[in-house]
């Protein structure tokens, strides 16, 4: 079938929804599916599935439950089929690659479903120069699960979110509460050597027994800190004084953060949740601040027509930065702000008598500022420091899911116009530019993007499936306004990157495998997606008669733009993802595993003379985690080992930019050997859990992929080498303590 009858398909199924919906209504009559009901009227709603749900849905998804054996944010992430991190020393945030692709608007992250836009930038670096890049300022201990939906377009998640969206979610007050009590505390905390620090978090909560009416009202309260050091030693027992250089005093950080929820239901039909953020940190020479609020409205009578669904956020994060941090800029700062609204309805009735039909619709607006203030020793507007500009997102969306015998059909349609807004200096009079004069630039683009998953449980334990999507992301701000030669370096013909994706695998859930008593899943699937208008960033030099080239023996020497560009050709991404669970209970076994491909070119930006925006973000060629442990003493004892595998990974070039290319290549970086963690669990008593971890084990001497640790060392210490930057052997002891 061609692509605009998929479509048109799509879009044909949701109108004969609503003409079937408005006759029923018309005719005076409801039908209603099977209500859910659940006993805790403070229950939170759409929230991260477990880490069996993987399994269990059609499609790239994959979940877990963090915080279980004192593994990193960044480390649960990366043990997921086609996600991986990209790890920045400089940063302190968490940021999410999804199948080599990573970024605003590439990856949609949120944080409680609200979308995170914060963009660091540091002004130290370990190579000299200041590095950025986008990711979320958050304290992991806050966190109870992560959900990963990769390749769709689907629902408010797939909003400018070109490879697909990640989503973290806090404690609430159940996860506080023990079961059937009305007040707790929830405490968590570590401590490890070489270089690891400690942590400590403590969250109370409680809530009121259930109104005549059916409400209720709770509220939580938590508070969490940290401290981790920049010294440690790698595999070999060197410090990583000696390669970090003179930025390891800046390194040591210790954030705070605080989270507030309070629920209230007015009635059984009504709930309304107003929730906190708070993360504040100082280190690399800057503070740092980051804050999130918002407001959860769940409207569900005995209708089944009706389930509206509201949730508003502000966000506001702000980077200050010390004296002499920044060369030629005085009293520098930069904030992002963003505020958004989404609001959905989604309607359950029969179209027929074995036609079951879940229909959704919706709308999203999310208005993103980028603010910086700065006062220069020379005054220029040739300076690419933090980009200012607004980008305003404004979508329809809109699901459609079919459930007949066997077979499940989803389609879904979003409709996107994106706006990104800025002021472009005047060009010099010797360059030729659009427009000439100083003018505020305005991008206007809109995108339609359907995708379709069609499954069938063929059998009990066996559920194939097959997909297609669409989906887009907007040029940033930092991409448009992207100004080291002033208005002559931006582009105000940049589009949006849209992305075509198939893929196609199976799921299987099998209970009695081997015993009666086991367990065993699998999910499976291979994908393809070719992206139109690939953003990246080249340089340009400035010709004799005025105009932009690439000739640099015919160019002024004294000019060298990096201008961000679509790419004239289509980026190729195909790769397998397998991930793999039994257990039978006094023994587990959990594998994930990815291989991929891309031939995605390389940022000349990405480069510490350009503030370093863009780093390379290839995954792996292949990599692996395998999970096997075993349970104890009536399972109040687990001791389990992680086994991870890394195959052949590419980084940028230590030797910088290429100088007969004038771009920056990939290389192979040498060859990363298998990782193995060791990690054990006691439940003490009912409410103390204490872990213990050993990471790196055998103390291999290693660089970690996708880390801008492996780039250079330009001001280390003679002898070090960039391809030993990675932790060494590494103790870790925690718990859990609740009551």
């Amino acid at each position: 079938m061609e692509k605009s009858q998929i479509a048109k398909g799509i879009m044909a199924g949701l109108i004969i929804v609503h003409g079937h919906t408005f006759a029923a209504e018309n005719e005076g009559e409801s039908v209603f599916s099977p209500l859910t009901i659940t006993d805790n009227p403070l229950a939170e709603k759409n929230q991260v599935g477990s880490s069996e749900e993987s399994y269990t849905r059609p499609g790239a998804y994959s979940s877990r439950t963090l915080n279980k054996n004192l593994q990193s944010l960044d480390a649960s992430l990366r043990s997921m089929a086609g996600t991986y991190t990209q790890i920045d020393p400089l940063q302190g945030s968490i940021s999410v690659n999804i199948r080599g692709m990573n970024g605003l608007g590439r990856v949609n992250t949120m944080v409680d479903g609200v979308t995170q836009t914060y963009f660091g930038m540091a002004p130290a670096n370990y190579h000299g120069g200041a590095n950025t890049a986008a990711g979320v300022p958050l304290d992991p201990n806050f966190l109870a699960e992560v959900d990963v939906t990769r390749g769709s377009s689907a629902g408010s998640q797939g909003v400018n979110a070109l490879a697909g969206s990640a989503n973290m979610r806090t404690i609430g007050i159940d996860d506080v509460l023990r079961e059937g009590r009305q007040a707790g505390v929830l405490s968590r905390f570590s401590v490890g050597d070489n270089g690891l620090g400690r942590t400590g978090m403590v969250a109370v909560a409680g809530k009121t027994d259930t109104f005549e009416n059916g409400g209720a009202l709770g509220a939580l309260v938590g508070i969490s800190g940290r401290r981790t050091y920049a010294t440690y030693k790698n595999g070999g027992g060197r410090s990583s004084e000696d390669f970090i250089g003179e930025d390891n005093k800046y390194l040591r950080q210790e954030p705070r953060s605080q989270l507030y929820k309070l629920n209230f239901n007015p009635d059984q039909f009504n709930k309304i949740e107003f929730s906190g953020r708070n993360y504040s940190n100082s280190f690399t020479r800057r503070d740092i601040t980051s804050d999130d609020y918002a407001l959860r409205y769940n409207y569900a009578p005995l209708n089944e027509l009706v389930e509206l669904n509201l949730l508003a956020s502000t966000s506001r994060g702000n980077q200050a930065y010390k004296p002499e941090s920044l060369y030629n800029f005085n009293s520098s700062s930069t904030t992002n702000k963003s505020n958004a609204i989404d609001i959905s309805n989604t309607s359950r009735f029969k179209m027929s008598e074995d036609l079951f039909t879940v229909f959704q619709v919706g709308g999203k607006l999310m208005d993103t500022r980028y603010t910086r203030r700065f006062v220069q020793n020379t005054e220029t507007d040739h300076n690419a420091f933090a980009p200012a500009g607004k980008q305003k997102i404004s979508s329809l969306y809109s699901s459609l899911t079919l459930n007949k015998d066997i077979y499940q059909l989803d389609l879904n349609l979003n409709y996107t116009r994106s706006q990104v807004t800025g002021y472009k200096p005047a060009c010099g009079d010797n360059e030729k530019c659009f427009p000439q004069g100083e003018s505020h630039l305005k991008l206007d683009n809109t995108d339609v993007n359907p995708s379709a998953t069609f499954s069938a449980q063929v059998a009990p334990w066996l559920q194939p499936f097959v997909s297609w999507s669409r989906s887009s992301r907007a040029p940033n701000v930092q991409e448009v306004f992207f100004a080291n030669e002033g208005g002559a370096s931006m582009n105000p013909f940049l589009k949006p990157e849209k992305a075509e994706t198939w893929e196609a695998g199976f799921n299987i859930n099998k209970q009695g495998l081997l015993h009666e008593q086991d367990s065993f899943h699998l999910k499976a699937l291979a994908y393809r997606s070719r992206i139109k208008n690939y953003i990246t960033s080249e340089s340009f030099f400035l010709c004799h008669d005025g105009r932009l080239c690439q000739d640099i023996d015919n160019a002024s020497d004294s000019f060298n733009a990096n201008i961000y560009i679509n790419v004239p050709s289509t980026v190729t991404a195909t790769g397998y993802e397998i991930e793999a669970g039994y257990d039978i209970g006094f023994a587990y076994a959990n594998l994930s595993w990815s291989k991929q491909h891309t031939d995605q070119p390389t940022s000349i930006a990405s480069t510490v003379y350009s503030f370093a925006y863009s780093d390379l973000s290839d995954l792996p060629d292949s990599y692996a985690t395998l999970d096997v442990g075993g349970r104890l003493f009536d399972r109040r004892l687990t001791v389990g080992s992680l086994v991870k595998f890394t195959g052949k990974t590419k980084r940028l070039s230590t030797e910088g930019i290429s100088l007969d290319s004038n771009t920056v290549p990939k290389e192979d970086m040498p060859n990363i050997p298998t990782i193995i963690d060791l990690y054990s669990t006691w439940q003490a008593t009912d409410n103390v859990q204490l872990r213990l971890s050993v990471q790196n084990v055998t103390n291999r001497d290693y660089a970690e992929a996708l880390n801008r640790m492996n780039q250079s060392v330009d001001y280390a210490r003679a002898g070090t080498s960039v391809n030993t930057t990675a932790r060494g052997r590494t103790w870790i002891f925690g718990g859990e303590i609740q009551f």
